[in-house]
C-alpha cells in the first residue's frame, strides 16, 4: 500500500466505526404513574393496560361512557400523541 493510500485508509477508518455505533436509548422521564395520571386527565376513566412500546406509553381502557379508548403518550414530554375510541 502506498503512503497516500495508507493515510487515506487510516483517516477514513474511524468514520466507519462512528457510523456503526448505535444511538443511545432515551430514558423515559414520564413514569407509569405519571402516564396513568395523564390518561385519566385526558378522559380515560378506567385503564385496562398500560405499557411502554415502540418508544411511547400505550394505554388501553375506557372513557366515562364505557367506550374503549386507546392512547399514546410521549414518554419524555407527557404529550398525548394519539387517541382512538370505538
Amino acid at each position: 500500500m502506498t503512503s497516500p493510500t495508507r493515510f487515506l485508509a487510516i483517516a477514513i477508518l474511524p468514520l466507519f466505526a462512528f457510523a456503526a455505533t448505535p444511538a443511545p436509548a432515551q430514558t423515559p422521564t414520564i413514569g407509569i404513574e405519571e402516564a396513568t395520571r395523564i390518561a385519566h386527565d385526558n378522559g380515560m376513566a378506567t385503564i385496562a393496560e398500560i405499557e411502554m412500546d415502540d418508544g411511547k406509553w400505550e394505554v388501553e381502557g375506557a372513557n366515562a361512557a364505557g367506550r374503549k379508548v386507546g392512547m399514546n403518550i410521549d414518554p419524555t414530554s407527557g404529550k398525548v400523541l394519539k387517541t382512538e375510541s370505538d
